[in-house]
């Protein structure tokens, strides 16, 4: 390993070592009281200190915009979920490594990226798991209607990023606001869209702003016609009617407040991503590492404990820890962690304010892969390959053993 490197990669193990080191001490400290949830009764008292501890501890790092805080507090939410995922995907990884490359290996000049259909079972599977295992972000599957892909480079047989979506929420003010169709026809319209929930490169592309090139793939024919295969003619189980197979838009969100990957995503002179306002900054992040002991007061008080399927809705923690919330008669405010991430919204149609307002999709806008790869090449990674040249140090195996702990 070049030595840059590994000073890098050191320093960037002993920071996270102390954030998760802080972390968890600040989660201990929560827990420590609650006992085991499995196996004990929940001492409601103690639980209901430890939700409001949480809250501000959150509310608090979100004020000042700390970003590295709330990354390692979905670190450590994903792995009070599956203690061994990271020893699953080491073991994933070690199988499919010839799949990512080191820096050394890469020519930006010929980066030729290609858009992959991941298929249940298959080799893209694998892959796509072990790039989303090396973000923090928790693990979903999606729900609804799904689409994966892996974005590879064909001209160094590496993976790239992936990108993965899912059906919309049913409900998004900032979107909704769009639609001016009468209420009784929005579900038919919210049905011709679908939202990115992950997103992103892995090095050493990422390095070389492959972020960039990955949202811009988003928006791509490939991703527009693999939708119209998939679901075109298929009935919705949001409301019952035949998806016509016309993907007119996505709409996604930043992880952290602002993003820099879709701030400013253009094609030449078009742009990809605009920006449609931010959430409300509610959710149950900050609760995860008390889930368990929610759960189990829920069972002792016998409340309904949601657990997936159609007709529960996509937020099932939301929907468990609201009633655990009003069993300790804490306020809904508690779910108020005051994160606001950024909405976008990316047109797939050359009409989409009149296809929102119920009239028929006009021509496809959607980029040809290869003529975007072309565009990202000059307008970002060839500057950003003069400018920062660490991206040739970077060591796939030792990146992938820090992720996953080995």
């Amino acid at each position: 390993m070049p030595i840059a490197f590994a000073i890098v990669l050191a320093s960037r193990q002993a920071e996270l070592h102390q954030s998760m080191n802080i972390l968890t001490r600040n989660i201990a400290t929560d827990l420590a009281p609650l006992g085991d949830a499995i196996s004990e009764a929940v001492n409601r008292e103690q639980l209901r200190a430890a939700i409001i501890s949480a809250c501000a501890k959150f509310e608090h790092a979100a004020a000042l915009g700390d970003k590295e805080y709330l990354r390692t507090l979905h670190v450590q939410a994903r792995i009070l979920a599956d203690t061994s995922l990271g020893e699953r995907l080491h073991r994933l990884y070690t199988r499919r490594k010839c799949f990512f490359s080191d820096g050394c290996s890469i020519n930006p000049n010929k980066i030729d990226p290609s858009v992959v259909l991941v298929t249940p079972n298959s080799v893209w599977e694998d892959v796509f798991k072990i790039v989303r295992g090396t973000w923090s972000m928790p693990y979903s599957k999606g729900y609804g209607r799904r689409l994966r892909f892996v974005i590879y480079d064909k001209h160094h047989n590496a993976v790239i990023g992936i990108l993965g979506f899912q059906s919309p929420a049913a409900d998004l003010a900032c979107r909704d606001k769009l639609i001016t169709v009468e209420r009784s026809r929005k579900l038919d319209i919210v049905n011709s869209t679908l939202d990115v929930y992950t997103i992103g490169a892995v090095p050493p592309y990422s390095n070389l702003l492959g972020g960039k090139l990955v949202a811009g793939l988003a928006a791509s024919a490939d991703v527009v016609e693999a939708y119209k295969q998939a679901y075109g003619g298929k009935q919705s189980d949001m409301n019952g009617s035949k998806v016509d197979g016309s993907l007119i838009a996505l709409t996604t969100a930043s992880a952290f407040g602002r993003s820099s990957i879709y701030n400013r995503l253009r094609f030449y002179d078009t742009l990809l991503a605009k920006p449609i306002g931010f959430t409300k900054g509610f959710g149950a992040v900050h609760l995860e590492h008390l889930y368990g002991h929610m759960l189990r007061l829920l069972q002792e008080e016998g409340q309904a404990v949601t657990t997936g399927g159609f007709g529960v809705g996509p937020k099932i923690r939301w929907q468990n820890v609201t009633r655990a919330l009003q069993v300790l008669n804490l306020p809904g405010s508690c779910l108020r962690h005051g994160l606001k991430r950024e909405i976008f919204l990316f047109p797939l149609v050359n009409n989409l304010e009149s296809a929102f307002g119920g009239e028929r999709p006009g021509k496809s806008t959607a980029v040809q892969a290869d003529e975007y790869a072309e565009y990202w090449r000059s307008r970002w990674a060839l500057p950003r390959a003069e400018r920062d040249r660490s991206w040739q140090e970077f060591s796939a195996n030792a990146f992938f053993s820090t992720c996953f702990g080995t």
